[in-house]
């Protein structure tokens, strides 16, 4: 398996980070099977690292054991998309309630830079607008008191199937457009402290009828 020279993270670790990148990207289809020895010869390391790494991403329901055959990468459907908006909605609404009335003007410098760079990036390039959007709504949060809260939020943004649902997005300008102005229009509400206005702002970026269907489709 190639790395890069400076790269002392368990092998485990590197591999599970190869096969995630290779579910989210689309290069491994739902419905592939991923067996042990297979993905082994594969990226050329031993079993046990890749044993590690399937287990893992069967936790995070990227895949499924099926016994006697190995694991199966899952399928993404609209209820799976849905579950993780309704999740991450209502907690983000805690945090915004608990953090609403107490950013700095830093903080909001720093929010409005975000939504800046976000309209400078390539319409296609889903990647950097996810990174983008992910920053933005954990700068979001950040006066939140609750660390827990925080961590919490933080650790569902950073799970790999945010970064699957975004490549069910309409990528393009439009879509581009759309997003910007949505967290223009949050951060607008911020300094009078509208909070209703916000979450009701916040519910139309957890909206899984912005999912492109076609893209959906091609995600199977």
């Amino acid at each position: 398996m190639a790395t890069g020279v400076h790269d002392t993270r368990p092998l485990a670790v590197r591999v599970h980070e190869r096969i995630t990148s290779e579910i989210v990207d689309g290069t491994l289809k739902p419905g592939t099977a991923l067996v042990q020895e297979q993905v082994a010869l594969q990226y050329g390391v031993s079993r046990t690292p890749v044993r590690d790494a399937l287990a893992q991403i069967a936790m995070e329901g990227l895949a499924t054991l099926v016994p006697g055959s190995g694991y199966v990468v899952n399928d993404l459907t609209v209820q799976d998309v849905h579950h993780v908006f309704e999740v991450r909605y209502a907690l983000e609404q805690l945090a915004l309630r608990q953090a609403i009335g107490h950013h700095t003007p830093a903080q909001l410098v720093r929010l409005r830079a975000l939504i800046d760079e976000f309209e400078t990036v390539e319409a296609t390039d889903a990647g950097e607008q996810f990174r983008l959007g992910r920053e933005f709504h954990l700068k979001l949060i950040e006066p939140c008191p609750n660390n827990y809260l925080r961590d919490t939020l933080q650790n569902i943004w950073d799970h790999p199937i945010q970064r699957r649902i975004t490549r069910t997005y309409p990528i393009g300008a439009e879509h581009q457009a759309t997003v910007a102005r949505e967290h223009r229009e949050i951060l607008a509400a911020l300094t009078p402290g509208d909070t209703e206005k916000i979450i009701r702002l916040l519910g139309s970026c957890h909206d899984v009828g912005d999912i492109d269907p076609e893209a959906l489709a091609d995600n199977r």
